[in-house]
């Protein structure tokens, strides 16, 4: 990426830089055996002494554009995350308790009491079920921090009729946090001691012919672990989030994908190219190794392919889907369209984090298992002024700078570092538990692709990628969340159910 240091550094930031320097110094017993050195050339993009044992919250600051460091978004994502994760007196993420969609508004229809904690199993794009290598599908569960909750209160956002119609030019205020979360099925005999893990409920599964059915209202008790989960969290001045990612690591040291600790799920060697965007001419094996979501040896032509709903069989005895599993790998190993390395203040950040986690093991919870996730990478406006009603907020035909001479062949080159580009970070971004089957580049292979202010549909997706679904919400700046959208889905699902139900 291009590095210039900032002619001006937020106050609020001023104490947090430098630290790198005394973690890494510092003497300390590593349960990982990790050597906690700088790494040679990279840009230091450091790890607060303060986030550790007991992390506080996100001081806000509004941080600078290109082409000053990235390392301010980059750190917000992991202060959220460790805020988001740090384990309660029970041992549970403190993100569990934060509000739910559940809890944040009023339904039409009355629901059970007691509803299950988890839901929904299908993928937004093309609402897919992920099977892992057990035959189970995952769990996604959203949580909200309580600004995003507060702020629905202060705009009266309630009801199905309040948010649509909410205007369209309102949007998220500083100090937002948004949580998506994966959650596996704890298998008898599997061994979790290194992951968040929980006693949760997740919905019963049915089959009603070419459909699988998910009843929140009958929940059922499980062991389930956290593979992955999406930080996205609103600063001054950028109302339209940061979207960052994290997934699962086995440990020590783990600066980036190539590292080979993400067992979550392979990365390919090299990016996908437009002549065969989803890989399906190439045979190649990605890995020889089993992971989480992935069965070694698969080829990447026979990987990252949804089966479709009309083809699962689902045992409803035992609920897993009978002899059936998807494969999943990262398509852009890097989540960048330009290159395969990872951004420098990611892995400088991941590698300062291992040594900020080593030098606190003797303070930290025994329940504490934050160490063991990376960030993967983040997305946000480089240019938030573009950040408008009914935009796609991407580097394409769409873009105000399409027609500039240079644009295409300056974003090809250099992706989101591109002078033209109006994203920073990682602009080819998908969790491989969450964005499974969307990540090729002429599918939804970035968070904006999805979450933007255009008009949303029932898959997730915005209208003029869906033009025979159901539009859910007219365009918003609003929008970038799902949130809300999710909201009259179940709103809308629920009318369906009990207009079924009526003689």
């Amino acid at each position: 990426m291009r590095y210039q240091r900032p002619d001006f550094v937020p106050a609020d930031f001023v104490p947090l830089l430098g630290i790198a320097l005394a973690v890494l110094g510092s003497a300390c017993s590593d349960p990982f055996g990790f050597s906690a050195e700088p790494v040679e050339g990279e840009e230091v993009c450091a790890a607060s002494s303060e986030w550790l044992p007991n992390t506080p919250a996100l001081d806000q600051f509004k941080p600078l554009p290109h082409p000053a460091t990235e390392c301010p978004f980059y750190r917000g994502g992991w202060q959220n995350f460790l805020v988001a994760m740090q384990p309660d007196a029970d041992g549970r993420p403190a993100m569990l308790s934060y509000p739910t969609i559940d809890t944040m508004f009023e339904p039409a229809l009355p629901r059970a009491e007691t509803r299950s904690e988890l839901g929904d199993i299908r993928q937004a794009g093309g609402r897919q079920v992920l099977i892992d290598q057990n035959g189970n599908s995952l769990y996604y569960g959203i949580h909200v921090n309580q600004a995003y909750a507060d702020f629905l209160d202060a705009h009266g956002l309630h009801t199905r009729e309040d948010v649509e119609n909410a205007s369209p030019r309102l949007f998220f205020p500083p100090g937002v946090v948004e949580f998506k979360s994966a959650w596996q099925i704890v298998e008898d005999g599997d061994s979790s001691d290194d992951y968040i893990t929980i006693t949760t409920t997740v919905p019963t599964l049915s089959q009603d012919g070419d459909r699988i059915i998910e009843d929140r209202d009958t929940p059922r008790e499980v062991r389930a672990r956290l593979l992955a989960l999406h930080v996205v969290f609103t600063l001054p001045g950028h109302p339209e989030f940061i979207w960052a990612t994290f997934e699962h690591s086995t440990g020590t040291p783990d600066t980036k994908a190539a590292d080979g600790k993400r067992n979550v799920a392979p990365a390919s060697v090299g990016n996908p190219n437009l002549e065969d965007p989803n890989n399906l001419q190439d045979d190649s094996v990605i890995s020889p190794d089993d992971h989480l979501l992935y069965h070694g040896g698969t080829a990447a032509n026979s990987g990252n392919q949804a089966i479709a709903e009309t083809d699962l069989v689902l045992d409803e005895a035992t609920q897993k889907f009978a002899n059936q599993q998807t494969s999943i790998y990262r398509m852009f190993p890097a989540s960048k369209s330009n290159t395969i390395d990872p951004d420098d203040a990611i892995s400088s950040l991941n590698h300062n984090v291992e040594a900020l986690f080593a030098q606190a093991a003797g303070s930290l919870d025994p329940a504490d298992r934050r160490s063991h996730y990376r960030m993967v990478g983040a997305v946000w406006m480089d240019k938030p002024a573009y950040y408008d009603e009914n935009s796609a907020l991407q580097n394409d035909e769409t873009s105000p700078f399409f027609d500039e001479d240079g644009f295409v062949d300056d974003i090809k080159e250099n992706g989101s570092d591109s002078d033209f580009s109006i994203l920073a970070g990682e602009d080819r971004l998908s969790s491989t538990a969450m964005e499974s089957f969307t990540q090729a580049p002429d599918s939804f292979p970035n968070c904006f692709t999805c979450h933007n202010t255009q008009a949303v549909t029932a898959k997730g997706v915005p209208i003029d990628r869906d033009s025979s679904g159901v539009q859910l919400l007219e365009p918003k700046l609003l929008n970038v969340s799902h949130v809300l959208s999710q909201f009259i889905l179940e709103e809308t699902q629920a009318e369906a159910a009990a207009g079924e139900a009526t003689p």
